[in-house]
């Protein structure tokens, strides 16, 4: 019987193997095909927002059989070293996320591809369609180096059930987020109030980062840390002393926030012994995952003269250097990923197309939605060349005044005195040397 099954099977073979023949053509062009275009896509999605990206990739894989695409990740705090290192050894990857603090470094290191001619091409992108305050970040001279994905916005997180014990509710019963500093500093007091837990004391509000957290209140007080020119320090200056004073008076005068040694701000929310958290709209589904916690989603309150809160964006940039085929390869991918914000959108984003966030099912993504109301006024750090050293001197004035180690406005000082020193190390003469 065997014997008798093998020609049988032979030319079975040999009639699948001329039909995919047919099928692939004489190019070569289908899945696995030699002309198969390969794209490496980087980033450092190496949380929860990994897996969703990978399904996004996988997606596209299948239903583009003439392109491979193939991410890595890698953890943000050792990704933009390799990119950069790799783009000096014209080893990058075709195609690559850049955060929007980070793009300019990138961007005047000419290792970023200009994409105007796939935009205004018969595949391209309506621009209009992404928010101005978001655009104008990858836009340069006329030219657009990079398609923003998405905006992840810093709101407010709030436990409902403490909001109830504490008779924080309107007149259904239902929980009521504070949207003004007295709302607030009232909902934090009463919250404040309820006593010590069995894991510990309960806390209105902690600070979660505080780089994001004092950014975002920084931006209401009308905050800057750099003139216009990008040549004088103003990250001292009495708007940001202001907002810094604000936050050291919930630890050391309203007492509603724990010193920021005290505990893991995040977990102690996660425990339900915190009443309110800001925090960005990526740690949505660490909530989720937890189904003990009744937690709320609303825009951070309003603690200075304006609206504001701090955002970041992931940026979507082809490398220079690739050949057509490449090009059109990566450009497509680029598209679809924004096309398909939605599904990136599921994993705790929010997309920057407009016509996608007025869709039904953007609004039934609640906290995205909530969030999404802050985009408006929401600001990204200043972006510049020595983006991460600045940030650095930030981060250090702020744990000196949250910790009472020296004033709000001393603190700043100092930073704005090591910004200085940082500017001239890279070539920048700072205002103040004008008059010496």
């Amino acid at each position: 019987m065997l014997q008798l099954r093998l020609p049988q099977l032979k030319r079975l073979f040999l009639l699948a193997l001329t039909a995919a023949m047919v099928g692939i053509g004489l190019s070569g062009c289908g899945r696995g095909g030699q002309d198969q275009v390969t794209i490496r896509f980087w980033n450092g999605f190496t949380g929860p927002d990994g897996r969703t990206m990978l399904a996004m990739v996988r997606k596209f894989n299948e239903e583009n059989p003439d392109v491979r695409v193939v991410m890595q990740r890698m953890a943000w705090n050792t990704y933009y070293n390799k990119l950069f290192v790799a783009g000096l050894g014209g080893r990058a990857p075709e195609l690559f996320v850049l955060q929007t603090d980070a793009f300019t470094r990138f961007q005047r290191a000419d290792f970023i591809q200009p994409l105007n001619a796939f935009i205004e091409g018969e595949y391209g992108l309506d621009m209009s369609d992404f928010d101005d305050n978001v655009i104008e970040t990858v836009l340069h001279n006329g030219e657009y180096f990079a398609i923003p994905l998405d905006a992840y916005i810093l709101g407010m997180y709030y436990n409902r059930d403490l909001f109830r014990r504490a008779g924080i509710v309107d007149e259904y019963g239902e929980p009521l987020a504070p949207t003004t500093r007295e709302d607030f500093l009232l909902a934090a007091r009463r919250i404040r109030d309820l006593g010590r837990t069995e894991l510990g004391d309960t806390w209105g509000f902690v600070f979660a980062e505080l780089f994001n957290n004092l950014y975002g209140i920084a931006t209401q007080f009308g905050a800057e840390f750099f003139s216009e020119d990008g040549r004088e320090v103003t990250i001292n200056a009495p708007e940001n002393v202001a907002a810094v004073e604000f936050a050291l008076s919930l630890i050391q005068e309203h007492r509603v926030a724990p010193p920021i040694e005290a505990m893991d701000s995040w977990i102690g929310f996660r425990q339900g012994r915190v009443g309110m958290v800001f925090q960005g709209i990526y740690m949505m589904p660490d909530l989720e995952r937890q189904q003990t916690l009744d937690f709320g989603a609303a825009p951070i309150p309003t603690f200075g003269p304006q609206r504001g809160t701090w955002m970041g964006s992931h940026n979507l940039c082809m490398s220079v250097g690739l050949d057509e085929r490449e090009a059109e390869a990566a450009w497509r991918f680029m598209r679809f990923l924004s096309d398909n914000s939605l599904d990136w959108a599921e994993g705790g984003q929010v997309p920057v197309r407009k016509s996608l966030r007025e869709t039904e099912r953007f609004q039934e993504m609640y906290a995205q939605s909530q969030f999404a109301k802050q985009l408006e006024y929401a600001q990204y750090v200043p972006a510049n060349v020595f983006v991460f050293e600045y940030l650095e001197q930030y981060n250090l004035a702020l744990e000196r005044a949250l910790r009472a180690r020296t004033t709000p406005q001393q603190a700043l000082d100092e930073a704005a005195a090591n910004i200085r020193e940082i500017m001239r190390r890279y070539g920048i003469t700072p205002r103040e040397d004008d008059a010496t």
